[in-house]
């Protein structure tokens, strides 16, 4: 009698775990083998077992109708996709094995990259807490998943903090420099914020800084790089799961992290996904269009009562990127015009929009510049113009303060005080 040898498990194709609905999973010998030790591994209560949790829910996430957000096309692979997270990459693709219209997936390979995450060289979610001399640091090691604490449970009354850097902060730098953007610079909530940590998507600073820097003066802020792609692609991922546990977030970008927060929301936003005004946004020195931003965020329903929501540097990434050298206020200002005001409001707001607009075109060509538009137009004096351009620039601030009942409401900029006082005298 021969000796019986032991069955090899196939290296072949074929479907893994259930599918009650949705495409089919399929995967070689050894990936399947590698999805089954996961699987039962996150039944285990235990960090590893949080984390295996975290791989299976994204392999099953990619039997749905609509790609998860955090994948994303393969670079220089159009028929190759990635699924990303932090501490770990699946590389996929959509085949029909069934030879109907349903199309399936195909995993080619599972990569466990934790040691990245771990070293900080690859976009991965830290929770930043004090350390044994009460300094805030970096975790042990990157979270899986954005949720709440003991401290900080993402309630309205104690939202989570959470910060997205930019491309020029180091390990040794971002900790400080995020606390302080978080914090706006104020000491009270700083030091709230050194008591009660914050959560930070990590984003590791490339090889240039100069090369970053030219790609957002380049592009006028709208190309990122395939790393910022990559973790737009994993805050899209955390913002969706905070929203799925009802979690109140403020997230914070800090230079070209606008880019990556910004890319993230317009994934959510082509998901048509709604926040339900429990995140917000802050865009600190931001160097992608804050017009952008404005639209997302209106159109992902997130809470928008804040009028204090971004705040730049006159630098030059910051101008050109940031705030389309001054348009940016204006094109969010017509917009919210156009698609949130009340029928009441319209009149002051309009009012408001053409002082911007006159202010816009002063600072950007001058009284000059300005004046010489004005008597093209209508035909007048270049050198009278001049005179009256100027002079209304001049005095409206005091003449607008002066008519009765301009000061009853606190007031921001005299473009919103004539909005009110229009408003307020057109209410019954």
């Amino acid at each position: 009698m021969g000796q019986l040898q032991a069955p090899q498990q196939s290296n072949a194709l074929q479907a893994w775990g259930k599918r009650e609905s949705g495409r089919a999973i399929f995967a070689n010998g050894s990936d399947r083998e590698l999805l089954d030790n996961f699987r039962q591994l996150s039944t285990q209560q235990s960090s590893a077992g949080y984390h295996a949790q975290t791989l299976i829910k994204a392999v099953d996430s990619l039997r749905g109708d609509v790609s998860p957000l955090n994948a994303m096309l393969q670079p220089n692979n159009p028929s190759r996709r990635l699924l990303v997270a932090g501490g770990f990459e699946i590389e996929y693709e959509l085949n029909s094995y069934y030879g109907d219209c349903q199309t399936d997936v195909e995993i080619v390979a599972i990569r466990m990259v934790p040691d990245h995450a771990q070293s900080k060289t690859r976009p991965a979610l830290w929770q930043i807490e004090p350390n044994r001399r009460a300094n805030l640091d970096f975790s042990e090691e990157p979270s899986p998943q954005l949720t709440g604490t003991a401290l900080v449970p993402g309630t309205a009354e104690k939202p989570i903090k959470a910060g997205v850097n930019g491309q020029y902060l180091g390990e040794d730098r971002v900790v400080p420099v995020m606390t302080s953007h978080i914090s706006r610079g104020d000491k009270a909530k700083r030091s709230g914020l050194e008591k009660s940590g914050f959560q930070l998507l990590y984003i590791p600073p490339e090889n240039s800084a100069w090369l970053a820097g030219w790609r957002t003066l380049n592009s006028f802020g709208n190309e990122g790089s395939a790393q910022q792609r990559k973790a737009a692609h994993i805050l899209a991922q955390h913002m969706l799961e905070a929203h799925q546990q009802g979690l109140h977030v403020e997230w914070t970008s800090h230079d070209d992290g606008a880019w990556v927060l910004i890319e993230a929301m317009e994934q959510l936003q082509r998901q048509q996904i709604n926040l339900q005004e429990r995140q917000k946004i802050f865009l600190s020195d931001h160097t992608r269009s804050r017009f952008r931003a404005d639209l997302a965020r209106r159109k992902l329903n997130m809470d928008t009562q804040d009028d204090k929501w971004h705040n730049a540097s006159p630098g030059l990434a910051q101008t050109i990127g940031g705030e389309q050298f001054g348009l940016a206020p204006l094109l969010s200002a017509g917009n919210n015009l156009i698609h949130n005001t009340p029928r009441e409001e319209r009149l002051g707001k309009t009012v408001n929009l053409a002082y911007q607009t006159g202010d816009y075109l002063i600072k950007k060509w001058g009284a000059a510049g300005a004046a010489g538009a004005l008597a093209a137009a209508t035909g007048g004096s270049a050198a009278l113009a001049v005179a009256v351009v100027k002079a209304l620039h001049k005095f409206a601030p005091t003449v607008v303060a002066s008519l009765p009942g301009a000061r009853n409401h606190y007031f921001k900029n005299t473009g919103d005080q004539l909005e009110q006082l229009i408003n307020n005298r057109n209410k019954p």
